[in-house]
Parts: C-alpha cells; sequence; structure tokens
C-alpha cells in the first residue's frame, strides 16, 4: 500500500476535477471495467481522502456556504474520518494481503 503526503487543498485530490468555468466535480472517478481493480482504486482514493481529512482542512473548501447544519455535520464528519484513517489503512493492508495471498 502506498502513503503519499496529503493534499493541501480539496482540488489536489486525484478524484477532484476543477472545470474551466471555475466549478468543481467532488467524484471524478471513471470504471475501469475490472472490478478489482475498481475496489483497489476505490480504496486508494479513500484512503487518500482521510489523509487529507487526518490533516484536519475543515470544510472551508466545500462548494457553497453553507449554514450551521451542514457545517457542523461535515466537521463531526471530518473529525471522524480523520480519527478513524488509522484503522482504515489497517483494513486496506489486511485486504492488500488477501488479494495478494489468492493471487498467489
Amino acid at each position: 500500500m502506498t502513503t503519499h503526503k496529503p493534499p493541501r487543498d480539496i482540488a489536489d485530490l486525484s478524484f477532484v476535477k476543477s472545470k474551466r468555468n471555475g466549478r468543481r466535480c467532488f467524484w471524478h472517478v471513471r470504471s475501469t471495467g475490472d472490478d478489482c481493480k475498481d475496489e483497489k482504486l476505490g480504496q486508494r482514493v479513500a484512503l487518500e481522502y482521510l489523509a487529507y481529512q487526518e490533516a484536519d482542512t475543515g470544510v472551508a473548501d466545500m462548494p457553497r456556504k453553507l449554514g450551521p447544519i451542514e457545517i457542523s455535520f461535515l466537521t463531526l464528519v471530518s473529525y471522524a474520518a480523520g480519527a478513524g484513517a488509522y484503522k482504515a489503512r489497517r483494513v486496506a493492508a489486511y485486504w492488500d494481503s488477501c488479494w495478494t495471498q489468492s493471487a498467489a
């Protein structure tokens, strides 16, 4: 499993695409057509997102003005994502070992 420095800006996440009109697509991920590769891709982008949240970047980059309901919801989810990132990496490492063993 590859670890890397978390992006500082939400636009730097591999699955976020900035458009010419200044808007952003927050889920720009295409299927490879191979279920195994797609599972690994989903795992990779999840860990990338969790590393971003773990870095305590907050919700400032969200696409529109947010009210208190959205802010409190997203803040709590961000804290949970950051706190659970270590466990997610452990689960991903276990899945990787299972894939490696089944391929052998």
